[in-house]
């Protein structure tokens, strides 16, 4: 009986270590004690259970210091993550600074200048009043050169019979070539035989002392049923000289002129040099003489000697429109002229223009 009873008390102390064993375990966790050797597999079934309170805050933290660090980062240093170069940041906002700066004094200087356009207003006027005068000055100058265009746009004002012209009737497909004479006559023979084989008359515009040096070349000019008109006695510029001396050259060359061809130069008559004024063209006025300029200038006298080739393409190169009624300048002095006078007549002729003289195209 001691024996069984002996065994059942060993089994309930037996369970009641176990239950109490069970039961230690439990509250064992709640304050884990560092000391204890049993303490260590509980610190591994504490930690297992505690991890995710300790991650919770280290997750809440972490993102706090990411948050924070990119946000002063970024503004100073995009590009490079070394927070050291922050007081490189310094100089930075300062030239950003001086540039608004710069930029600002821009447009305040640029409108002030615009808003002040007086200045460049008061200019405007100075130089129209500067540009007034020269016109008179222009006008008055005693040697207009024409070299092409019709010579009547600039011509002195002179409203009388005899005004002054520079190209004929236009509409009827007329040209005026004119030959000048005052100095050489070597060219005149082939000149005046192109003319004949053209079967054409022209107008020429001789001085005094050329037909005092050449009357048999006057006389076949007449013959051959040409015109012959008054260029002064020797070629001067009449802008320089007096009006009695005008007269004098003017009036010279119509003596020996008329005596030679039977027949007065009257009221053709032209410039040397195209240089005459107001004051020439009252003068020649008066004595009856008209003012007879040209639309284009060959420039077989002018600068460097021309060559046949050029003034042929000088005449020829033009349109009809422009050809129509021109009178056209060329020298009997100049060899390469009378090379170049067969192709332009017969250049004109093929064309269907008529070669007449002064009289005949402002008749």
């Amino acid at each position: 009986m001691k024996k069984g009873y002996f065994g059942v008390f060993l089994a309930i102390i037996l369970g009641l270590s176990l239950g109490l064993a069970a039961c230690a375990e439990t509250p064992k966790i709640v304050p884990p004690l560092p000391n204890t050797s049993a303490a260590t597999p509980l610190i591994t079934t504490a930690s297992a259970t505690a991890t995710p309170a300790i991650a919770a805050p280290t997750l809440t933290t972490t993102p706090e210091l990411q948050v924070i660090i990119p946000a002063t980062a970024t503004p100073d240093l995009p590009p490079t993550e070394p927070p050291p170069p922050t007081p490189v940041v310094a100089p930075t906002p300062t030239s950003e600074v001086a540039r608004p700066v710069t930029v600002a004094q821009v447009p305040t200087s640029t409108p002030a200048s615009v808003g002040n356009s007086t200045p460049a207003r008061t200019i405007a006027p100075t130089l129209k009043t500067t540009a007034a005068p020269v016109a008179p000055t222009a006008t008055a100058v005693p040697k207009p050169t024409f070299t092409i265009g019709p010579t009547t746009v600039n011509s002195p004002p002179y409203t009388g019979a005899l005004s002054e012209v520079g190209r004929g009737r236009t509409g009827k497909k007329q040209v005026a070539l004119t030959l000048d004479a005052g100095a050489g006559a070597q060219p005149f023979p082939k000149m005046l035989s192109a003319l004949s084989l053209a079967g054409v008359r022209i107008t020429f515009f001789l001085t005094g002392q050329w037909a005092q040096q050449n009357p048999g070349y006057v006389q076949q000019i007449v013959a051959a049923g040409h015109e012959v008109a008054n260029h002064t006695w020797s070629h001067p510029d009449l802008t320089t000289i007096s009006n009695e001396a005008i007269r004098d050259e003017v009036g010279k060359a119509e003596t020996i002129l008329s005596r030679i061809s039977g027949r007065s130069t009257k009221p053709l008559w032209r410039a040397p040099y195209g240089s005459r004024d107001n004051r020439v063209l009252q003068v020649l006025n008066e004595m009856g003489y008209r003012s007879i300029m040209w639309t284009i200038d060959s420039l077989d006298s002018v600068g460097e000697p021309k060559s046949a080739q050029f003034l042929i393409d000088r005449i020829t190169k033009q349109t009809n429109a422009q050809l129509d009624g021109e009178i056209i300048l060329m020298h009997i002095g100049n060899a390469t002229t009378a090379e170049a006078l067969p192709a332009i007549l017969k250049n004109l002729k093929e064309r269907g223009f008529q070669i007449v003289t002064v009289s005949e195209l402002l008749s």
